[in-house]
């Protein structure tokens, strides 16, 4: 099941399979929780499963909040991102 939560310290942790399976509700889900605030990190150690639609929507946050970080990738994220070379979309 895919979950997001705002943290005290205005961290968005994202967490589950991030599919094509659940790509629209992925998409409405992070729309909603941007829409309540801005996080300052996007923490992507909850995600278990990531295909090409849930690196889309990775792609899409960095793009529409580009001073936002990426952190503490999951073994799946960090998989994904080495296998289409796009390591250098996370903040270390």
């Amino acid at each position: 099941m895919a979950e997001s939560q705002l943290t005290p310290e205005t961290s968005l942790k994202l967490g589950g399979a991030f599919t094509i399976e659940r790509a629209a509700e992925l998409h409405a889900l992070l729309l909603h929780e941007l829409q309540q605030q801005t996080p300052e990190a996007i923490s992507l150690e909850g995600i278990s499963e990531i295909d090409c639609s849930g690196l889309q929507l990775l792609l899409a946050l960095r793009r529409q909040l580009p001073t936002v970080q990426l952190i503490a990738p999951s073994p799946a994220v960090e998989q994904m991102l080495a296998r289409v070379r796009l390591t250098s979309l996370l903040d270390n």
